[in-house]
């Protein structure tokens, strides 16, 4: 198969190149439009608590609203509680509740049962209601309600929650990947320079990014028509496809010029690199798509989202690198080293340096066996002590929107207003309006109240100016309750059958995994104490059981990842060994790498060096499954590259240290510069205003540090020297199976 691909793209590049330029220029409007399908939030799975109690505040109660939004009014020019001041909040209200899908506008001088005013802030916190049934409905609104605020005299508006925050990590992300580009880029050719030495060769694999990313958003649009899209997906794509559609074609070009210096016939060239480079990226590229599908694993949209945006990507990248750039490099022939930057020959000043290390190693290879497996277990060991949560609006920089409404809120005590906890008390056939019933629900909220770590609750009693005597009297009935100044409150925390009572409990600070689970098991033993049936739900609890549907899937998602790939390996290069030894040393990466984010991102060791500031205490939920999954794969990258090309050596007929040696002389250069280039593109993640994106730069920039010295040019050249012919160890029917795989 690759052979007849080679023969292709080497014989009719101009059509190749041809059918590349329009599916790239038609690609350019529909890439330009990705943001707009990118709607996917982390979501709690149907069958939790959480989903439960927010479809019955949906189908029950007559003021639930699917989506609230909470937006701090700063004083600019008035003071916080003058009239002037409630003046404009009046004129917020009258415009708001103009716009369409807003339900409800509420600020201090509403009974909702919480201090939303801090004059000594010169400030308050207004709520909006909208009812809107998706969240493209939802995104409209908001900027609908943002577009009000901002033109309201006398006032200042910073805006987050549901919808709103979505609005800004879409604005976040497409920055980001705006920076990667920006920045990745010329740095990329620097890099690309000082391997190449031309500026010719070093341009093609910035070329082939830019066309697999334009390709791949057009691609995501479409698809985005029929599924939605994580909201990080473009950042994603933009990184993956700078950092594979850069390396593969590196790898194409690095394999060209040896050709070509070796036969002086581009056509010939291309040819052979297509057939023996083409196939080691396929086939790279296929493990990378792999690692990925672990993504899919968990029954999580948001992460199956951004799994298959970045196997869309992986797939382009290849079908580039392995068609349009040959075809390229086939006309180009050798011009491809034109206007070279240095006097010596491209492509040959490091062998030298690289065939060096690899006598180096070769001598001693049980010590840098030994040393490179123990470097690796002590920087993995943090990893068996890390905590993983959603830290929503904390998660964000302070120069984001939601980081400032919380730090808002947090003033006013009210910063569990964005993570509250839904305690919905089920009645069953009887109803909440009997007075046992009415004291109970009143003794849980007391006990509720009390608890550590508990700022306000709303309940049917959040009322501090009505006695609770009169309370009582006004819950005698629903006629009654509903006919009294305590409606609204009413509305609010009792279904329109009086079933179910809900009791909204706001924590007095930040929760991580230890406080968040306290304070949950607080909340269940109350309410096994007074005998009450109720399902928790709210922000907190959504999180939790998100990230619990999504690690129960994670050992199945390794195993299924760890086999499918060693089978991969154990075909293409016929042993058992070579696929067991990449399995073990990658996991070794990965969890070095986990261990890092534990002592940086967790533990604060060095976060200020790294210029992430403080720490939340904890790691983003999701970000060891995505580290895992591109580490895996991107690890396999520089194990086929450099192990094929020992392989080849072997094939040939070269001693074990023979081979070892030549290919590292040949790869050295190659892997290192590819490992340059992802470590500048995941570095720029760093500066992020989103806690999970930074994580993610921090955690692959580690791994594949380590993955492109430690591991591939110093563990892998000693282990296979010191396993020798068992290396090339196969099964029969395994070995009759690689057998017609490799003349495929």
């Amino acid at each position: 198969m690759f052979a007849a691909l080679a023969k292709l793209v080497s014989r009719y590049p101009r059509w190749v190149l041809a059918a590349w330029f329009v599916l790239a220029a038609g690609s350019l409007p529909l890439g330009m439009r990705l943001g707009e399908v990118l709607t996917g939030q982390p979501e709690a799975p149907g069958s939790g608590d959480a989903a439960a109690v927010r479809r019955v505040l949906g189908a029950r109660f007559a003021q639930a609203e699917e989506e609230a939004l909470v937006a701090v009014a700063h004083g600019a020019g008035t003071r916080a509680g003058t009239p002037e001041y409630d003046a404009a909040l009046d004129e917020v209200q009258v415009r708001l509740l103009l716009v369409d899908h807003v339900t409800y506008v509420r600020d201090h001088r509403s009974p909702t049962g919480l201090v939303l005013l801090d004059e000594e802030a010169n400030l308050s916190v207004v709520q909006v209601g909208l009812d809107v049934t998706d969240m493209r409905e939802g995104k409209e609104a908001a900027s609908k309600v943002r577009a009000v605020l901002r033109d309201v005299a006398g006032l200042r508006f910073d805006v987050s929650g549901g919808p709103a925050t979505v609005v800004e990590l879409e604005r976040v992300s497409e920055r980001d990947a705006r920076r990667a580009e920006l920045y990745g880029l010329p740095i990329s050719l620097l890099i690309l320079l000082v391997a190449f030495g031309a500026i010719v060769a070093s341009a093609l694999p910035l070329l082939s990014a830019v066309t697999s990313i334009s390709v791949s958003s057009a691609l995501l649009f479409l698809l985005g028509q029929r599924f939605e899209f994580a909201v990080f997906t473009e950042t994603i794509v933009t990184m993956l496809g700078l950092a594979t559609g850069i390396d593969y074609a590196l790898l194409i070009v690095n394999r060209f010029r040896e050709e070509l210096r070796s036969t002086f016939d581009a056509r010939l060239a291309a040819e052979r690199t297509a057939a023996t480079a083409g196939k080691a990226v396929a086939f790279s590229g296929l493990t990378v798509i792999v690692a990925l599908s672990a993504l899919l694993v968990p029954p999580v949209g948001f992460i199956r989202s951004i799994g298959l945006g970045a196997m869309v990507v992986l797939l382009v990248s290849v079908l580039v690198a392995v068609t349009a750039v040959p075809a390229t490099l086939a006309l180009l022939g050798h011009r491809v080293n034109w206007l070279r930057v240095t006097p010596r020959e491209p492509g040959l000043r490091s062998r030298a340096f690289w065939r060096a290390r690899a006598l180096e190693i070769m001598r001693r290879p049980r010590f840098w066996a030994v040393a490179g497996v123990a470097v690796l277990v002590l920087l993995s060991l943090p990893a068996l002590r890390m905590q993983v949560a959603d830290p929503g609006a904390r998660g964000l920089s302070e120069a984001t929107e939601a980081r400032r409404t919380l730090a808002a809120l947090e003033g006013l005590g009210l910063e569990g207003l964005l993570n509250p906890f839904d305690i919905l008390v089920d009645f069953g056939p009887e109803t909440f309006y009997h007075p046992s019933r009415v004291r109970q629900v009143s003794l849980l909220a007391q006990e509720l109240m009390a608890l550590e770590g508990v700022s306000n609750l709303v309940s049917p009693f959040a009322l501090e100016g009505i006695p609770r005597l009169f309370l009582y009297q006004y819950y005698a009935s629903p006629e009654t309750a509903l006919g009294s100044e305590i409606a609204p409150l009413a509305r609010a925390t009792i279904s329109q059958d009086g079933r179910f009572v809900l009791l909204r409990l706001f924590p007095d600070g930040a929760l991580t995994p230890a406080t968040g689970g306290s304070l949950l098991g607080q909340i269940e033993a109350q309410l096994a104490a007074l005998g009450l049936t109720a399902h928790v739900g709210g922000v907190y609890v959504e999180g939790t059981e998100w990230t619990a549907a999504l690690y129960d899937y994670f050992p199945l998602a390794l195993g299924l990842v760890a086999l499918a790939t060693a089978l991969l390996l154990g075909i293409a290069f016929r042993s058992v060994l070579i696929p067991l030894k990449a399995v073990v040393m990658n996991v070794l990466t990965v969890g070095a790498a986990f261990g890092v984010l534990t002592l940086v991102l967790q533990d604060g060791l060095l976060s200020r060096l790294f210029g992430l500031g403080p720490v939340l205490g904890y790691i983003d939920t999701s970000a060891p499954l995505f580290i895992f999954a591109i580490v895996f794969g991107l690890s396999m990258d520089y194990e086929v590259f450099m192990v094929a090309r020992i392989h080849e050596g072997h094939e040939r007929g070269l001693s074990d240290s023979e081979a070892v040696a030549t290919a590292l002389s040949t790869t050295g250069g190659v892997i290192t510069s590819a490992a340059a280039v992802m470590i500048t593109i995941f570095t720029l993640l760093m500066f992020s205003h989103v806690e999970l994106i930074r994580t993610l730069g921090l955690g692959l920039s580690v791994a594949v540090l380590l993955d492109a010295t430690l591991v591939r040019l110093a563990l892998v050249p000693s282990v296979m020297l010191l396993a020798g012919r068992w290396n090339w160890w196969l099964p029969r029917p395994l070995a009759r199976l690689a057998q017609r795989f490799r003349r495929g």
